[in-house]
């Protein structure tokens, strides 16, 4: 089913013209954050996150987003707390501002910085979590409509093996980037 909303939407966005060739740079972004950082945190609900950033065959910028949520803040005590929800996103340059969104207005976010071994994004809101309508399931801000920054480090890609085949991205898109010794936190 994915598969199929994925098709349909980029087969709409080449009628409305090639918007998705720019974005963030290709590339594996985790984090891992310590249970010493969440509790210094409360509102935080990202316990770790995935990001993929791919090109596809016909050049668009791609992502590939896998997140684990914290039993903290919004999510704390609902059915989402611990759970694990991928989301897929185009990707853009907007004015000079790159970034990636999820279609049906389920928000997006926009790099902030990057140093080529890191990348931090900004959002006030972004939904993760694939449902049966648009947008998603749970809202990556802390506070509704106040920004968040999550700074991830960008890793070999073979870190990013569960958001690289969420949606069954071919081996062909994969940039292997800086070795890591795997502890983002």
């Amino acid at each position: 089913m994915k598969s199929f909303f994925k098709k349909v939407l980029l087969s709409s966005a080449f009628v409305a013209g090639p918007v998705l060739a720019e974005g963030p740079p290709e590339g594996c972004y985790v984090r891992d954050y310590s249970d010493a950082h969440l509790a210094g945190q409360s509102a935080q609900v990202l316990d770790w996150m995935q990001l993929w950033i791919y090109s596809d065959e016909n050049q668009n910028k791609l992502a590939n987003m896998l997140v684990g949520f914290s039993n903290q803040g919004h999510v704390a005590g609902t059915k989402h707390a611990g759970q694990v929800l991928d989301q897929f996103l185009l990707c853009f340059d907007s004015g000079g501002r790159k970034g990636c969104t999820v279609e049906c207005d389920g928000g997006n976010f926009f790099v902030t910085r990057d140093s080529g071994d890191a990348m931090t994004n900004e959002t006030s809101y972004l939904m993760v979590g694939e449902t049966d309508s648009c947008g998603g399931a749970v809202d990556l801000a802390e506070v509704p409509g106040r920004a968040v920054k999550y700074k991830l480090f960008r890793v070999s890609a073979q870190q990013c093996e569960a958001a690289r085949t969420v949606y069954g991205v071919s081996d062909a898109a994969v940039f292997d980037g800086p070795s890591s010794d795997g502890d983002s936190k």
